[in-house]
């Protein structure tokens, strides 16, 4: 039951994102918003890490290349859905962003040589149908969504490399990642200002903190005792409901019916699609 929890209350804090983003958007560059995130996300996970899991500071030089490729697709990951934040409306950004589990089943197929069932065809269509509802090329959302998108894909395309290398999901694992992260970004406010940072001492630390480092310490317990697709299942669900939740109360944004439909069709889609991936693997 716990396990469940940490699931739910991570996809909480990651609904959350969108949010503060969006607060701090008028005063700070978007390229500077992903430095000062992986900063505060980087050390929350380096002070918990150390506490609760002794073996965080010893690796295997192996392990090193990893660290490097999956902190470098995070941090562009990061980067595409900020920017995507500050041009496009929060549930265009979180419905688009949650087609990624059909670019997995893309990579999968050329990486990991998946087969890819009718099943998984069917279900790809009907999510094609359903971005097509959500009309990412509409003039007045157009930069955003495309950005969302290929959040998507980079998000996927991390996802298949990190089963590539078997790597594990430890809770060590994620301050290395953090760390890498932020080693990539850290250039940016010298390249694009710094930005003001005056009323923004609230959101800085909850986007880097509550919405990133602790969102991923609770999912990974989490996936300590559930299956990759239960926890999917429960991700695909949870975070787009609360995030346009938060966003149409505390942002005040319109529901969009033709967006929340497309949305709704990716959604249930990627839960079939997560569905049929746990019957394979149990078959």
């Amino acid at each position: 039951m716990k396990s469940y929890l940490y699931v739910v209350l991570a996809t909480l804090c990651w609904s959350f994102s969108g949010i503060f983003i969006k607060l701090i958007a008028n005063s700070i560059p978007f390229m500077t918003l992903v430095c000062y995130r992986a900063i505060f996300m980087f050390l929350f996970l380096l002070i918990v890490c150390s506490v609760i899991d002794r073996k965080t500071f010893k690796i295997n030089k192996s392990d090193l290349k990893n660290y490097v490729l999956i902190g470098f697709l995070m941090a562009l990951s990061l980067i595409l859905f900020t920017s995507a934040m500050y041009f496009a409306p929060v549930q265009n950004v979180i419905l688009i962003t949650y087609m990624y589990p059909f670019f997995v089943l893309i990579f999968a197929y050329f990486i990991l040589k998946e087969k890819i069932t009718k099943t998984k065809i069917s279900t790809l269509l009907i999510a094609i149908t359903g971005l097509v509802i959500l009309n990412p090329l509409q003039s007045d959302s157009m930069i955003g969504n495309l950005l969302a998108l290929g959040n998507a894909i980079i998000w996927a395309l991390c996802m298949t490399l990190m089963r590539h290398e078997d790597i594990n999901h430890g809770i060590g694992d994620t301050m290395w990642f953090g760390l890498f992260t932020l080693i990539f970004v850290i250039p940016m406010p010298f390249i694009f200002g710094f930005g003001t940072l005056s009323g923004n001492f609230v959101y800085l630390p909850a986007l880097g903190i509550i919405s990133s480092g602790l969102a991923i310490l609770l999912f990974n317990r989490g996936l300590e005792k559930l299956d990759a697709e239960i926890t999917a299942i429960m991700a695909l669900i949870s975070e787009p409901l609360f995030a346009i939740i938060w966003a149409a109360i505390i942002l005040l944004e319109p529901l969009n019916l033709r967006v929340i439909l497309g949305g709704t069709i990716v959604i249930l889609s990627g839960i079939y699609l997560q569905m049929h991936s746990r019957k394979l693997k149990i078959s």
